[in-house]
């Protein structure tokens, strides 16, 4: 199984990269014990307990559990569903982020081994993290009842009255979104606001867009699906501006429907800047070289 490789492959980077202690989230299909058969690792090796289901909760306690015991660096493999649940847990977590899930804007495609060797060196160094790390922005909602809610690269509110199969796959249903990343060379929701205000993960701020009567295009609202989206109009939003969006509707957080807010509800939307540092592997990898001071 191809994510069993990806797993062993993070597995051996890390340890080579000097980490000493590896702690494993497993699931219900025990990919992570079934990846270190057979390894011979002269490390530490621990497995969180975990229900025998898969569930994004699965995620955002065993980040809860990784800020406890003061992991040096998560290597996280998925998309923006899981990165996103990994920031629920430990909203500043120092991440390798690897592309392996369906929708991917946050993480990028990284080859394991590299991406595993990165985290080890930058958990067994131990540097200033601002010295081989990014900030990345998220994004914070409210609800009105006093619940709240984090996405990592676009909230939208979507015109229908239940979170059914959860993604969003007709661009004609969409309301409004705010977007903390619109790059043009991405597939999802938020490529959408990179037609009319291309705005980069490292650029402060997002980009609100209210759709309607207006300008018409064509985007890749999903892996290997386009739709026309019409948009009325824009504006961009500076470093902690706040959006009140207001019901009916259903609101998507990084294209997946997940919150039901009824008429006469409203959500606070605000891009922050103090979400997950994610690692430059770049600048991670010159540690094994000495030139990070």
């Amino acid at each position: 199984m191809a994510k069993i490789g990806i797993i062993r492959r993070a597995v051996v980077g890390a340890v080579e990269g000097g980490a000493e202690r590896l702690l494993i989230t497993d699931d219900c299909r025990a990919l992570g014990l079934r990846a270190i058969d057979e390894l011979s690792l002269d490390v530490e090796v621990a497995f969180l307990d975990t229900p025998p289901y898969d569930s994004a909760v699965n995620s955002q306690n065993a980040a809860a559990i990784f800020q406890q015991q003061d992991v040096g660096a998560v290597i996280v493999l998925g998309g923006d569903g899981t990165h996103r649940d990994v920031a629920k847990g430990w909203r500043t977590a120092p991440v390798v982020a690897v592309s392996t899930g369906t929708n991917n804007v946050f993480p990028r495609q990284v080859e394991a081994t590299i991406a595993g060797q990165a985290a080890g060196l930058v958990a067994s160094q131990k540097p200033p993290i601002h010295q081989v790390a990014d900030q990345a922005k998220i994004i914070d909602v409210e609800l009105d009842g006093g619940a709240t809610e984090q996405a990592l690269v676009d909230v939208a509110l979507v015109d229908d009255s239940f979170t059914g199969s959860r993604a969003v796959w007709n661009g004609q249903q969409l309301l409004e979104m705010v977007a903390a990343i619109a790059e043009r060379a991405t597939v999802g929701l938020s490529s959408i606001a990179s037609r009319v205000a291309p705005t980069s993960r490292r650029q402060p701020g997002g980009v609100h867009v209210i759709f309607g009567d207006g300008e018409r295009f064509r985007v890749p609202i999903a892996p290997g699906l386009f739709s026309e989206v019409d948009i009325a109009s824009w504006r961009r939003l500076q470093a902690n501006d706040s959006v009140e969006i207001s019901g009916p509707g259903v609101l998507s957080f990084d294209g997946e429907r997940d919150v039901v807010l009824a008429s006469g509800r409203s959500a606070r939307v605000t891009v922050s800047h103090d979400g997950l540092w994610v690692i430059d592997i770049e600048k991670a990898m010159s540690l094994d070289c000495g030139e990070v001071r």
